[in-house]
């Protein structure tokens, strides 16, 4: 099982995320060619986008797993949900290119409507086969092809990347026409194995009583995963919108950037063990549980070693790969936001479960309740304190994320073990300021710092794989 996850979980975090990770090789170039303000516009304009992509999905993708695993006719089920999206998103664009007409940053205006094409053609016309694509590899745990696709789209990323940014010089322009390109390949590599190979065939059913029990499973789901923007990307958008500079937002972006890597590699960890967790619900026993909080303590221990090591060597990190002295200020505040992202396992081992009982109305207001409390913290603290604050109302609302989902009665019921959420992000909390603290002593500390939190975390890793590998998935 622990080879399993592993395996997978390299596959995951090379797959579909690579076109994000691979800009991190090319740091040392472009950001020779990018000032703060470039940052700015990129961060404020994504924050942007996703507060329409929670509403780009319809929350059909808990609809994609759960037919999958329960429904012997799943083809069928994900022929009209495809078809269903598709007749959607021909609406969804209009209030889409609306809301960037009316909100795009004035430093980015000009030629205004081929920023906004650039943007809306392949929501419109990729996203859902890639959403579909990649949920239809990961349920049939074959994160190989996954892996292949996105490795071709990151190498073609790398080098728009590096064309339009490093020889071009068109700054943020560079970064949208490569998400464009990687969005087009993604979906030709997909649309392949979708609809000539599985037959699955868009199916644009008007059956109201269909669409009437999927949204009802579906719709709530929204909220929740407007969660994630409001935890991740709606602070920029506050800052745009409480007036701070464009440059401060471009600092913020840049310590960001960083958070964005822990958050890609979450999401490619969650691809891995995601479906074992379903199982390990599914079997519906004692035994499954305690399984359960194996794999989660695993995983958390895991996520809190590599977040404190990327955040004791941050500030390393960045003046090793941040060719501009204004950028490498983020260094501190990206301390902050790396140590946020160690939560997620502890949502994956409850959540998972809400998620397998269709509890769905319940997970969505624990998470959109953690994104308003970010949203509203912000609201208070930015003015005050700047782009510090956002760090901080971030950590905050993501360990709020991490603690809640074990309080809702739906879970307790179900739930054997006790998985004690409030230590967890407790030794989180004490562990960000410790390394907030000490980001400044020297290297030889920090080194011998290092060696001891890895031999503690070899050994415990020796002392459980038995434990591990014995869990029946």
């Amino acid at each position: 099982m622990l080879k399993k996850i592993v395996s997978h979980s390299f596959l995951y975090a090379i797959g579909p995320q690579i076109p994000k990770f691979v800009n991190l090789l090319v740091l040392p170039i472009i950001t020779q060619y990018l000032t703060p303000l470039d940052y700015g516009v990129y961060g404020t304009l994504l924050a942007y986008m996703g507060l329409m992509q929670g509403l780009k999905s319809l929350g059909f993708d808990v609809l994609l797993v759960n037919t999958f695993f329960k429904r012997k006719n799943w083809k069928n089920y994900w022929s009209r949900y495809i078809g269903g999206l598709y007749t959607y998103n021909l609406f969804f664009a209009i209030p889409y290119t609306l809301l960037l007409y009316f909100f795009i940053p004035k430093e980015a205006r000009e030629n205004l409507w081929l920023l906004i094409a650039i943007i809306i053609i392949p929501i419109l016309l990729f996203d859902v086969t890639r959403m579909v694509g990649g949920r239809y590899f990961q349920l049939n745990q074959k994160p190989k092809y996954i892996a292949l696709v996105s490795a071709t789209v990151g190498i073609v990323t790398i080098f728009i990347n590096l064309y339009t940014i490093a020889y071009l010089k068109i700054g943020y322009w560079g970064w949208f026409i490569s998400l464009a390109a990687g969005s087009f390949l993604s979906f030709c590599f997909y649309a392949v194995p979708l609809y000539l190979k599985e037959k699955l065939i868009p199916i644009l059913s008007t059956n109201k009583n269909f669409w009437k029990k999927s949204l009802k499973v579906g719709l709530p789901t929204i909220p929740h995963n407007y969660s994630t923007y409001l935890l991740n990307s709606s602070d920029r958008l506050m800052m745009d919108q409480l007036k701070t500079p464009i440059q401060q937002i471009g600092i913020y972006n840049m310590a960001y950037v960083f958070g964005g890597y822990l958050e890609m590699f979450g999401t490619a960890v969650g691809m891995a063990v995601g479906p074992y967790f379903t199982k390990l619900h599914s079997q519906k026993n004692e035994v499954a549980d305690k399984a359960v909080k194996s794999l989660t303590f695993f995983l958390q221990i895991s996520f809190i070693v590599l977040c404190v090591f990327i955040s004791l060597w941050v500030k390393e990190i960045f003046y090793l790969l941040i060719k501009n002295s204004e950028l490498q200020q983020a260094s501190s505040i990206a301390i902050v936001i790396i140590m946020g992202y160690a939560y997620r396992p502890m949502y994956w081992a409850a959540g998972t479960k809400i998620l397998f009982y269709e509890h769905t109305n319940k997970l969505w207001r624990i998470s959109f309740i953690a994104g308003v409390l970010n949203v509203v913290l912000n609201f208070i603290f930015i003015p005050i304190y700047g782009i510090y604050a956002a760090a901080i109302t971030t950590l905050i609302s993501l360990m709020y994320l991490g603690i809640s989902p074990y309080f809702i009665k739906e879970f307790k019921e179900k739930n054997t073990e006790k998985f004690y959420p409030i230590l967890w992000m407790g030794a989180i909390a004490v562990l960000t300021i410790l390394l907030y603290a000490i980001k400044d002593i020297d290297i030889s500390l920090k080194s011998l710092f290092t060696l001891i939190i890895l031999v503690a975390y070899l050994a415990y890793v020796i002392k459980n794989k038995k434990t591990l590998n014995a869990i029946d998935i």
